[in-house]
């Protein structure tokens, strides 16, 4: 007797199979949500703690990132290349400035696909050059693709909603120190 045969003669035996199916999907949703919040968070972290080098780690290889009017970059070797750059992208309007970026992100909101999914979430930032500060607030809109077990960043874009300036901000030297 097959187990196809065997439950339709047992109609607890097929709900409660179908029960342990829907949640073994719900648990494989929850945790790739989970570990999708971990990869959001590890790009300002790295970011942050001035990883500039370590950033790209975080993209699938034929990713896509688009900073709107700061850069595009395809591909996971020019994505590397293009955040190997931006502290001097940013500083290039004040060369020789110390400089500081913290990246603070709020309401990550995942939707899972099988091994793709989409994200947006929600920044506030902080630019230090020496004692001048400015506040960037913003949104990024993510593509994500699971490669090998592992969930990477295939695409995101960056909308910017402001950036003002903070002339009672920190200074470099505090945001060293911090």
């Amino acid at each position: 007797m097959s187990q196809y045969t065997k439950n339709a003669e047992n109609p607890e035996e097929a709900q409660l199979a179908d029960l342990v199916k829907s949640l073994g999907e719900r648990v494989r949703i929850l945790e790739d949500i989970q570990e999708l919040g971990r990869l959001r968070a590890e790009l300002p972290r790295r970011i942050n703690d001035e990883q500039w080098d370590r950033v790209a780690d975080l993209f699938a290889q034929d990713s896509h990132l688009d900073y709107a009017h700061l850069g595009q970059a395809a591909g996971k070797d020019a994505i590397h290349a293009y955040f190997s750059a931006l502290p001097g992208l940013i500083q290039q309007d004040r060369p020789g400035s110390r400089l500081l970026v913290k990246q603070f992100l709020h309401a990550h909101d995942v939707q899972v696909h099988g091994d793709r999914a989409t994200g947006v979430s929600f920044f506030e930032e902080r630019v230090v050059f020496d004692d001048d500060s400015a506040m960037v607030a913003g949104k990024f809109t993510d593509t994500y693709v699971r490669e090998n077990g592992t969930w990477l960043f295939s695409r995101i874009e960056l909308t910017l909603y402001w950036v003002l300036p903070h002339p009672a901000g920190l200074s470099a030297q505090d945001g060293a120190a911090a």
